[in-house]
């Protein structure tokens, strides 16, 4: 069966489900028999580069060198802005589902730099369904969401991980979270930290989920008014629309005290 899971939220306090579900058992990571990358192609997936046909002949975009080889990444700088998406609804659709979704990212930011990774928004409303921003200045990664059956803005603040300057990988960050409504839990998977949990409040016996109008507009790397652009490099940015629970690389160990050259995931 198909692994899944990347960028994953979860309770506060609580540690990954199961802290060894990616160590491997000996030093032969290149010929591990099931390796896990957040590149291969995963069931129903919604790849956001393949949607926007993004390409390095687009204004502002240029090919780049990325942890995972063999495989494109693509460093957007300015003036490139393709926002909304023409398409938005198809977007709108996986992250839909009643039982929850999954979004990926494998991504190396800009220094100083506030952005903006996805945002779906009701037209000419600036407060989101759901946007996910990453801020490489503070170091904070941040959620904010909206559910059908209340108007509160939820906002969840995560801290990057601080990365081994030496490594010229050590600047991309694996991430994945997924919104498990049957659950009500978020889950957040960070490089190869311990995953963490959020609670997403509900109604006694009810089930909450975002359910995001026909119309909402969906950016990528910005929000509306074109504002918090991302400046940096991405290699993969995907919506699942199923929860996952497990991330979808190898460690040779999780934990929040790792020397730095076990700080990222095998590949």
């Amino acid at each position: 069966m198909y692994r899944q899971g990347l960028i994953l939220l979860c309770i506060v306090g609580i540690r990954a489900i199961n802290p060894l579900e990616n160590e491997i058992a000996h030093p032969e990571t290149k010929s591990h028999p099931n390796p896990k990358l957040p590149a291969s192609e995963m069931p129903l997936e919604l790849d956001i580069f393949k949607l926007i046909n993004v390409s390095s002949k687009d204004q502002g975009v240029s090919l780049v060198e990325g942890p995972i080889v063999k495989y494109p990444a693509y460093k957007f700088r300015l003036p490139y802005g393709n926002v909304p998406l023409s398409n938005s609804n198809i977007v709108t659709e996986t992250m839909n589902n009643t039982k929850g979704f999954t979004a990926i990212f494998l991504y190396r930011q800009q220094k100083n730099n506030l952005g903006t990774l996805l945002s779906v928004n009701s037209p000419g409303r600036l407060t989101p369904w759901f946007q996910l921003t990453s801020n490489s200045k503070t170091g904070i990664l941040t959620l904010k969401y909206r559910l059908r059956s209340s108007n509160k803005l939820n906002q969840i603040d995560w801290g990057l991980p601080r990365h081994h300057r030496k490594s010229p990988l050590a600047a991309w960050i694996w991430l994945s979270v997924s919104m498990d409504f049957q659950e009500g839990l978020i889950r957040l998977d960070l490089d190869c930290t311990p995953s963490s949990f959020e609670g997403i409040p509900s109604k006694k016996g009810l089930h909450s989920t975002i359910g995001m109008p026909k119309e909402a507009l969906v950016y990528f790397r910005q929000e509306p008014g074109r504002k918090k652009k991302f400046l940096g490099s991405m290699q993969v940015a995907k919506i699942l629309p199923y929860v996952s629970h497990e991330r979808l690389w190898n460690c040779l160990e999780i934990s929040a005290k790792l020397s730095p050259e076990f700080q990222k995931p095998l590949l």
